[in-house]
């Protein structure tokens, strides 16, 4: 992890803060799809397009953390 110090304090480079911030926002998401799932327990074509968008994001949290 690339790490520059300025005036004394250690900050993240922006391309590592950027993949952390979305790291975070999309597990974030991951958490809230399971309500979604079941609020739409009854409806399985929403369900299957939720479940479809909820493995994208999985997929892209690995490639992201392949990053870092």
């Amino acid at each position: 992890m690339a790490i520059q110090q300025q005036q004394g304090r250690f900050a993240l480079d922006n391309v590592t803060y950027d993949l952390i911030t979305i790291l975070h926002e999309k597990s974030k998401g991951l958490e809230a799809y399971e309500k979604y799932m079941r609020d739409v327990q009854n409806d399985q074509d929403l369900r299957n397009i939720f479940e479809e968008i909820r493995n994208s994001d999985e997929q892209h949290i690995q490639r992201l953390q392949q990053h870092l």
